[in-house]
């Protein structure tokens, strides 16, 4: 049986201590179970520019050192190269005879090591110093750092890059002569030109797909038999370069494909706040990746140390990435300075104690297209759609907000690329709306039941399209710029009767609807006063509306009020559905052909004495995955839609549990 693998991230510096580094580390991860060892080389406090081969020599030769203990105690190594392009510059300048483009952003500024993944001299050293490092080290795996990104780059704007060779392309894709200046005003300025956009989108997006094909055909010409991972970061970042997917997994795959998704905390957090990141970021970049992709996400420690992230924040961390469907994890949780392993940090101990657990899921053979729940139409190319650009942020979608804000209520949702649905509950959000034709839309509203948000309830009004919502107008109203105060249901909710939330900024921005008949009014806006403002949550036979822009961490939303009225349109949907319907408590959906496998995420800071779910899924006996790997048959109780697994699940911790 395939087993989880640990891969540990670390650098090891050339110099009296390494030899004492090299053994801490082979300890280590005989002690702890890392079976792979992903050295790094020119990163951070030592990084130098573009690196030299002669700048390399002592850190390859430290490398093979390394290398020999650790291969002889049967742990595998990989090369994480820190640098392709240049991640940020730190005062670090092209050295002499590096005349490579460097990036520039759409404001003339360039950066002073940051180049152009375009430019044939950059490239020429690249493939020269790569091809060295690959057949001198001979990894298992190279990883291509997330430097490989047209945004984020230090000092320079987000924007990707506007220098000579990519103002050549942009003109030659409109037939233009623009200068930067030009092109700026046309993109973002007062004479915004969508052709211009398309123009800048298609060029970026055809950028990073033949980069990712120049890395791969070095790697495969240095003919090591070493195969190619990507890091990659979060996923509206990667949308807003409209990222070709599966061009650029394929371009550098040597046959497998390999992902290093990011996980958004380098620095420990709530639970709660670390899942809505995880469900809006990390589940949809696993979305737009090849279901093929082997998984080992990112697992950072920001600062180093136990203040910044202690160890059961990094084992729950492990153990909630799980819905990912893993084939490892990578650990960047030890500074890059060179001090080894710390073994106080306790690291490896949590580590060592959740692998069973995760041995066991992988047993369980899931793909990660078994998933299932409501569903979530995103697509890679978004920005396309996207209207109203006035400046780069403005292209940032989201849709990605629907699962944060669903999954960390526990809905079990699936973000998907698929634009036709039938007999399903779909969550349409701001700019997915966007992403359809009038038809798809048209079929969406008639053979689904569709959660829709303010935003996306705004689209359809400017194409016309608000009889699929039996409305007649939609206007936006900024939130604070009116008296509008509070809102209240028409019926009870959980209990109370004429329930009330507050309408404040931490609701979002209120879109105010007038509808025709077809629509039931479960809530209604009022102002500070009590006098009437407008309608809230509308509820008609194939959607319920939820009149505000989801665009953000509204916490409002997740008001009892709000998310009753919501559940309990899940539930008279229809349609299948399963759910937690507790705050912090995530629920991953997947079923085969074996049955249902249920991953529940405690984020929260209690202890769950059962799992209780609301589905209509009917259940004939349920397995619980114990901590030491194997399935264990568990009492359960259904009531109509209430599921009670008779376990407990500890706080910060994961569950999986099988339904049959």
């Amino acid at each position: 049986m395939e087993e989880f693998l640990h891969c540990l991230r670390i650098q090891i510096v050339p110099d009296v201590e390494e030899e004492n580094r090299i053994n801490n580390i082979v300890a280590f991860c005989k002690e702890y179970g890392f079976k792979n060892v992903m050295l790094f080389i020119n990163a951070e406090e030592y990084n130098v520019g573009h690196m030299t081969k002669e700048e390399a020599e002592p850190w390859l030769k430290t490398m093979l050192r390394a290398k020999k203990k650790l291969t002889e105690n049967g742990i595998s190594v990989s090369l994480n190269p820190w640098m392709e392009i240049g991640h940020t510059d730190r005062c670090r300048t092209l050295k002499a005879g590096q005349n490579f483009t460097l990036m520039e952003d759409y404001n003339g500024k360039k950066g002073t090591t940051t180049v152009c993944p375009l430019d044939e001299n950059w490239r020429a050293y690249f493939a020269d110093f790569y091809t060295h490092l690959l057949k001198t080290v001979k990894p298992e795996v190279v990883w291509v750092e997330d430097d490989f990104r047209l945004h984020n780059h230090g000092k320079l704007e987000y924007g990707g890059c506007f220098c000579p060779i990519h103002m050549k392309l942009y003109n030659e894709k409109l037939g233009t002569n623009y200068s930067r200046e030009e092109f700026k005003d046309r993109l973002f300025g007062k004479n915004a030109d969508d052709a211009v956009k398309r123009a800048w989108l298609s060029v970026s997006r055809e950028t990073m797909a033949e980069y990712a094909r120049f890395i791969g055909d070095v790697v495969k010409k240095a003919d090591t038999g070493t195969q190619v991972g990507l890091m990659s970061s979060a996923a509206d970042s990667h949308s807003m370069e409209a990222r070709d997917w599966h061009a650029v997994a394929n371009g550098l795959s040597q046959g497998k494909k390999i992902h290093r998704i990011h996980l958004p905390c380098y620095v420990e957090r709530t639970g709660k706040d670390y899942m809505f990141e995880f469900n809006r970021s990390s589940m949809a970049v696993r979305t737009f990746l090849p279901n093929d992709s082997m998984i080992y996400p990112e697992l950072e420690n920001g600062a180093f140390s136990t203040f910044i992230k202690d160890a059961r924040f990094l084992q729950f961390q492990v153990g909630s990435a799980i819905p990912l469907i893993l084939s490892g994890m990578t650990y960047d949780i030890y500074d890059f300075v060179g001090n080894g392993t710390i073994a106080e940090h306790g690291y490896g101990e949590a580590l060592r104690d959740i692998t069973p657990y995760l041995n066991g899921v992988m047993s369980l053979g899931l793909s990660f297209a078994d998933l299932t729940g409501v569903q979530i139409p995103i697509d890679e190319k978004t920005v396309f759609n996207r209207k109203h650009i006035g400046r780069f942020e403005d292209l940032r979608p989201e849709e990605f907000f629907a699962g944060a804000y669903l999954g960390s209520y526990g809905v079990a949702y699936k973000y998907t690329k698929e634009k036709r649905f039938c007999g399903e509950n779909v969550a349409l959000f701001g700019g997915a709306a966007d992403n359809f034709t009038d038809g798809e839309l048209a079929d969406l509203f008639r053979d689904n039941f569709v959660l829709i948000e303010g935003g996306a309830a705004l689209r359809l009004a400017e194409r016309g399209l608000l009889s699929l919502i039996s409305a007649k107008s939609a206007e936006r109203i900024p939130y604070e710029s009116t008296l509008l105060s509070y809102e209240q249901s028409r019926g009870e909710v959980g209990g109370i009767a004429k329930r009330r939330t507050s309408s404040f900024g931490k609701a979002g921005d209120y879109v105010k609807i007038e509808y025709e008949n077809g629509a039931e009014i479960l809530s209604d806006a009022f102002e500070n006063t009590g006098k009437y403002f407008g309608n809230g949550v509308a509820r008609g036979k194939n959607f319920i509306l939820n009149p505000y822009v989801m665009d953000y961490f509204q916490g409002e939303q997740f008001n009892p009020m709000r998310v009753g009225l919501l559940q309990n349109a899940i539930e008279s949907s229809g349609n299948e559905y399963m759910f937690s319907g507790r705050a912090g408590v995530c629920c991953y959906h997947y079923k085969n052909s074996g049955g249902h496998t249920v991953m529940i995420v405690n984020a929260t800071v209690g202890k769950l004495p059962c799992i209780s779910l609301k589905t209509n899924v009917p259940v004939r006996e349920a397995y619980v995955l114990g901590r030491d790997g194997a399935l264990k048959k568990t009492q359960f109780e259904q009531n109509g839609n209430a599921l009670k697994i008779l376990c407990e699940l500890e706080y910060l911790s994961t569950a999986t549990v099988v339904l049959k």
